[in-house]
């Protein structure tokens, strides 16, 4: 299955490049695999032939053997290898080759396959081997994938990808579709502990299902809640009531903010990232928080709100830790686009941290910055080399802000602008 950066940095170079932009589903994808181990099967109710001591040997895959998924992987990558596509070594879920000079992209997830390219005639061709390879649809423009609706303006050459159905699913399933709107996902004012609140009765309050909800949009096409989501779900092991109210609140923002889109657009595919950290903002671990976001024809295509695995000594610490992560997201990206035709040699980063900036910049060594774990030295080695450069942007004009801590309306406001989410 292809990452989820990888589905909109495949969404955003077709919307700037203005490729054609395809969608085939596969039908039964798992029984086309062919397995490789010997596996038996007791026959099936209502179709016993010559008794019922007689066993049925598999030759290929059925839903619910655990080397299915594996055994249709392989099946299909011999399928396109044999069409002359290549994997992607950044992302094994992208393929793709060129056509006299034409490059065509395949993106796959599972059984949803994503094709690209600037001829149409060239992408039905493939699809039509394709499908005469499997059975399957070809769904013609891109619309829907994995339930984010696709929106694309060929005109004026911007895509935008929504879950407002699943907004209004979830809202429902909680029974919270006419509640009182909120203008942040969560309070600046709050902090949140373990220990804060009555223990929660999850038998009757799914917490962790709620919870799951929230992180799949967050890791979709909203940027947005990603911080509170992430600090919601430091809490699924012994939930509280507070913790219970406080992912309600996100609800109540999703509820106002339901029609939100990620766009992608512009003219030029540069690729732009901004790396910020919180320092000590776990009130339990006095852990620091990572946030990174990046930016691609004008919408983002990966972000992470994540708390960081050591407690940092200090915030040039916490945000020299956090360029660190900026760091490897940055080289992954730069890696994929490559394989998409749309290969940047330097990465511009953005970061509010002047003395992180300088410890990036010079390899000095102080009092204060020798205890630095070693492991996080290599982004000097990746600035000397030129493949990312940073740059100090202020912190009012910090897009990941939003990525690190609860922050006001204002600020979220503009932070929403700079990662492309647009209200419709």
């Amino acid at each position: 299955t292809a990452k989820s950066a990888a589905f909109r940095a495949f969404i955003g170079v077709p919307t700037v490049k203005d490729l054609e932009l395809k969608h085939l589903d596969i039908k039964t994808a798992f029984l086309n695999g062919i397995l490789e181990e010997e596996v038996w099967m007791q026959q099936p109710e209502g179709y016993i032939q010559g008794g019922p001591h007689l066993a049925c040997k598999l030759k290929r895959a059925l839903y619910g053997l655990k080397q299915a998924p594996r055994a249709w992987h392989i099946r299909l990558h011999q399928e396109l290898t044999s069409m002359g596509f290549t994997q992607s070594l950044a992302d094994p879920g992208l393929y793709f080759t060129q056509v006299g000079g034409t490059n065509v992209m395949l993106l796959i997830y599972v059984d949803d396959i994503l094709v690209a390219c600037s001829d149409s005639s060239i992408v039905d061709r493939f699809c039509k081997r394709l499908l005469s390879s499997f059975d399957g649809r070809d769904l013609g423009d891109a619309s829907h994938f994995l339930g984010i609706a696709i929106q694309r303006d060929r005109v004026n050459r911007s895509i935008k990808l929504s879950q407002a159905r699943m907004v209004r699913d979830l809202l429902a399933k909680f029974s919270m579709d006419d509640a009182k709107p909120r203008t942040v996902p969560i309070s600046t004012s709050l902090r949140l502990s373990k220990d804060e609140g009555e223990p929660l009765d999850t038998a009757v309050y799914p917490y962790s299902g709620l919870v799951g909800s929230l992180m799949y949009l967050a890791i979709g096409t909203r940027p947005d809640i990603a911080y509170a989501v992430s600090l919601m779900a430091r809490f699924m092991s012994a939930p509280t009531v507070v913790h219970f109210q406080a992912a309600k609140g996100v609800l109540r923002y999703l509820a106002a903010t339901a029609d939100y889109t990620l766009s992608f657009g512009g003219t030029d595919l540069n690729l732009c990232g901004y790396s910020d950290a919180d320092f000590a903002a776990d009130v339990d671990t006095r852990r620091s928080v990572t946030g990174y976001v990046f930016t691609l024809g004008d919408g983002a295509i990966s972000w992470s709100s994540k708390r960081q695995a050591t407690v940092a000594a200090s915030t040039t610490e916490a945000e020299y830790v956090a360029a660190s992560s900026t760091v490897k997201e940055a080289l992954w990206l730069r890696n994929l686009l490559a394989d998409m035709g749309a290969a940047c040699s330097t990465v511009q980063l953005k970061g509010d941290n002047q003395a992180a900036l300088k410890l990036l910049r010079n390899p000095i060594s102080s009092v204060r910055t020798k205890h630095i774990d070693i492991a996080h030295h290599f982004v000097r080695e990746r600035v000397a080399r030129n493949e990312v450069c940073f740059t100090y942007l202020s912190t009012d004009k910090m897009v990941a802000d939003a990525l690190t801590k609860a922050v006001p309306q204002d600020k979220l406001k503009y932070c929403c602008t700079g990662m492309g989410l647009q209200q419709v």
